[in-house]
């Protein structure tokens, strides 16, 4: 830890904040419990109350895209499956050299000693 980093870990826990880093699991926790909540809850989107009362009256800012008649739909259902096709094609007829090296290696770890 360079002396800059150390000084400012130390200032947060004088300010009662903890040492411990967090997890890009714990951060994607976090963010999506955020999400969610103001989701949930209009209320926190930080409109004040006279906007709510005009909310049902106003128009929407941006009109919704009209959804997709059937044919459209199957159309584009289609479109996206040759595509898929024929790069599943091009990549089933890459050539490869016999007996070539894997790619990926699998070595398994040593689990790590829990500490208190």
């Amino acid at each position: 830890m360079t002396a800059r980093g150390k000084a400012g870990a130390e200032q947060s826990i004088a300010r009662g904040e903890s040492a411990r880093t967090l997890t890009r699991r714990g951060f994607v926790t976090m963010v999506a419990a955020g999400s969610a909540v103001l989701l949930a809850r209009p209320g926190l989107t930080g409109e004040t109350a006279s906007e709510r009362r005009k909310g049902a009256s106003a128009p929407a800012g941006k009109p919704l895209a009209p959804a997709l008649s059937p044919g459209a739909a199957q159309k584009e259902f289609d479109r996206q499956r040759a595509g898929t096709l024929a790069t599943l094609k091009t990549l089933r007829a890459y050539p490869l050299p016999p007996g070539g090296d894997l790619p990926v290696v699998f070595r398994p770890q040593r689990a790590r000693k829990r500490t208190r």
